[in-house]
């Protein structure tokens, strides 16, 4: 992200140029962590920053309508976190033709990154692994598991739940997945479902959250049945704190959306990979290097 706006300010060095971050919504952490990071790294490049976003996250023709309005008003640059990979893709694809660059922040849009196309990408194939094998730790290596969250509208998404899936089959067989439900757009959504899959599924050990919104859904689930403790909750990209350090929620993996940038360039694709950090009981943010877990002993 940092050569991007280095790159955008060199090419208009007699004017402040103005480049637009469209997140997948506002008022959230993880996003207001990624406002937070671009607008303190911006004024070294001598750009301007025009913040804003959907206020649903699945409002995917709001985010459209946003873009494209800011590529009318000739933006010279655009930091996307897009609602949904295809829906999107035309529209940056228009941005690229117009010659104005654009990062893409989340998840992958099927266009091959170019000169003025670039990528910041979790590794999710890591997140999932370490889902799986904190599951696998708290179980004792057998039960039964419930998977929450799950998105075929985001690559990301879909990468975390074939990585989790893949760990748990391959380092704890005797854990079995009982349950898998597609991810819904807002909180109350999800805790319905989860509250319909624990009263029909008594058996259920523990329960991977694979978004910020089925992992707070769940978790007021799991406090609705009095179960929040008892049945182990693994969620990604919250910040509820208390529930962390209670034992409520068992842990989290969370990206570092503001320093995504601080991390190194993947040749292969030329994307930047922020890195996935998880905090345990502890609640400790992870920063920088490998993804670690905190936990209270």
């Amino acid at each position: 992200m940092l050569c991007i706006l280095a790159a955008v300010a060199a090419l208009y060095p007699r004017r402040v140029p103005t480049i637009a971050v469209i997140p997948r919504t506002c008022g959230t952490y993880l996003w207001e962590a990624e406002h937070t990071g671009v607008e303190r790294v911006a004024p070294r490049y001598g750009l301007s920053v025009y913040w804003n976003a959907p206020m649903r996250e699945d409002d995917v023709q709001g985010q459209i309508a946003i873009l494209d309005r800011e590529l009318k008003r000739k933006v010279q640059g655009v930091i996307l976190s897009p609602v949904e990979a295809l829906p999107l893709r035309t529209s940056v694809y228009r941005a690229l033709q117009g010659g104005t660059p654009v990062v893409v922040v989340g998840t992958d849009l099927g266009l091959a990154p170019a000169k003025n196309l670039a990528y910041v990408l979790n590794d999710e194939r890591r997140g999932g692994q370490l889902a799986a094998r904190r599951i696998g730790l708290v179980l004792g290596g057998k039960g039964t598991v419930a998977i929450v969250g799950i998105s075929n509208q985001l690559t990301s998404t879909a990468d975390r739940a074939r990585s989790l899936e893949a760990t748990l089959s391959e380092e704890f067989p005797q854990i079995h997945v009982a349950y898998r439900s597609l991810a819904l757009p807002t909180v109350s959504q999800e805790q319905q479902v989860a509250e319909k899959m624990l009263a029909e599924n008594a058996g259920i050990n523990a329960i991977v959250a694979l978004t910020e919104t089925s992992t707070r859904g769940a978790f007021y689930a799991l406090t609705e049945f009095n179960k929040a403790g008892v049945i182990h909750l693994v969620g990604f990209d919250q910040n509820m704190m208390v529930p962390i350090r209670t034992g409520g929620l068992d842990a989290v993996i969370m990206q570092n959306t503001n320093g995504a940038s601080r991390h190194d360039t993947d040749g292969r694709r030329t994307a930047w990979r922020s890195k996935t950090w998880l905090c345990g009981a502890a609640a400790a943010v992870g920063d920088e290097g490998e993804p670690r877990l905190e936990r209270c002993e």
